[in-house]
């Protein structure tokens, strides 16, 4: 099947061009294509392992802040409230 290219001008004229496309080329751009859906896959799924890595150092920070607020307040809070009782 020939390529059909249609060029457009300033001056408004169309010029038509055609090509062949050799079928080991068509062969080729598929098995790229292919390789090409694969590393997309591989890097979508290193991407997202990654991801759930941060998450859960994030996670991880987020449990020690709350714990150590957490403490600071009842070493604050306790003697204080042993005075009024």
């Amino acid at each position: 099947d020939p390529m059909i290219v249609e060029v457009k001008e300033a001056a408004g004229g169309i010029e038509t061009a055609a090509a062949g496309v050799n079928p080991q080329f068509l062969e080729i751009e598929k098995r790229l294509d292919k390789v090409e859906k694969q590393i997309e896959f591989a890097d979508a799924e290193i991407a997202q392992r990654v991801g759930r890595k941060i998450g859960r150092d994030i996670g991880i920070l987020y449990g020690l802040v709350a714990g150590l607020t957490v403490f600071v307040l009842l070493l604050v809070l306790l003697p204080k409230l042993n005075v009024l009782m």
